[in-house]
C-alpha cells in the first residue's frame, strides 16, 4: 500500500515537474523511479496472488489430511472389530477341536471295532453308525448289539456340556412301502426317534436331543453301488454348534 502511494506520488510529481519546467535530467530520473515503482507494484501483486493460491492449496491439503485421518480412524476401528471376531472364531474352533479330541479318545475302542466313526461334515462334528449294527432291514426295533453300542455312546454324550444333539436317520434310494412305512421318509424318521428315545433312557438330557429323518436325500456314498448304498443306510448323531460358535450377524 505504501509503495502504491509512493508510485502515485511520484507519478503526480513527474507530471507536475514536467509542467513546471524541471530540468530534463531530473525529470528523466524521476520518471525512471516512477516506472520502477510501478513494476515493483506489479510484482508485489503477482506475489500476493501466488501466495493466495498457495494458501488455498494448503487449506485443501489440510482438509484432505483431516478426511484421511477420519477414514484411518474408521478403518482402525473396523480392523479392531475384525480382529476381535477372528479371536472369537479361533476360540470356537479350539473348543470344537477339544470336543473332537475328547470324543475320539473316549470312543476309540468303538471306532477301532468299526461300531461307529466320528467325522467332520458340513461344518459339524458327526457320529455315524451303520444301520447294520442297529436295525434289521426295514425295521425300527433296536438290535441287542445296537443297544450295547448306544449305551457306550450315551455314556460319552451325557458328559458333553452345553451341546445339543440331532439324531438323524438316513436310508439308501431303494424305495420301501409297507403297512408301517409308506416311504423312506417314515422309516428314517422313525429310526431317528427310536435312537433318540434310547439315548434319553440312558441318561442323555432330552432337552438337548432332537430327532430327524432325511430319507435318501443326504447320501454320503454312491447310491448306484451296493457299497455306496450300504454307507448311506445309517444313523448320525450331529453335535450342533453353540450360538457362540456361529458367525455374528450385524
Amino acid at each position: 500500500m505504501r509503495r502504491m502511494l509512493v508510485g502515485a506520488t511520484l507519478a503526480g510529481f513527474v507530471l507536475t515537474a514536467g509542467a513546471c519546467g524541471i530540468p530534463e535530467e531530473q525529470y528523466n530520473a524521476l520518471d525512471k523511479q516512477y516506472k520502477e515503482c510501478k513494476g515493483s507494484l506489479a510484482s508485489t501483486k503477482d506475489a500476493l496472488s501466488k501466495s493466495e493460491q498457495e494458501r488455498n492449496a494448503y487449506k485443501d491439503k489440510l482438509a484432505a489430511a483431516a478426511a484421511d485421518k477420519d477414514d484411518l480412524a474408521r478403518k482402525m476401528g473396523a480392523t479392531k472389530k475384525e480382529l476381535e471376531e477372528l479371536r472369537k472364531q479361533r476360540e470356537a474352533a479350539e473348543k470344537r477341536a477339544a470336543v473332537y479330541k475328547q470324543l475320539m479318545a473316549r470312543l476309540k475302542a468303538m471306532i477301532d471295532s468299526g461300531k461307529l466313526s466320528v467325522v467332520p461334515r458340513k461344518g459339524k462334528l458327526v457320529v455315524q453308525m451303520s444301520d447294520k449294527i442297529l436295525f434289521d432291514p426295514g425295521k425300527t426295533k433296536l438290535k441287542e448289539d445296537g443297544q450295547a453300542a448306544l449305551k457306550q455312546l450315551a455314556a460319552v454324550l451325557k458328559d458333553i456340556q452345553d451341546r445339543d444333539f440331532l439324531v438323524a436317520g438316513h436310508t439308501d434310494n431303494k424305495p420301501i412301502k409297507t403297512k408301517m412305512f409308506k416311504s423312506n421318509w417314515e422309516l428314517s424318521a422313525a429310526r431317528g426317534v427310536e435312537v433318540t428315545k434310547f439315548l434319553q433312557g440312558e441318561g442323555v438330557d432330552p432337552k438337548h436331543l432332537a430327532a430327524a429323518g432325511y430319507s435318501e436325500y443326504d447320501p454320503i456314498g454312491d447310491n448306484e453301488t451296493d457299497e455306496g448304498r450300504k454307507t448311506n443306510r445309517r444313523i448320525e448323531i450331529v453335535l450342533m454348534p453353540n450360538i457362540e460358535e456361529l458367525p455374528k450377524i450385524d
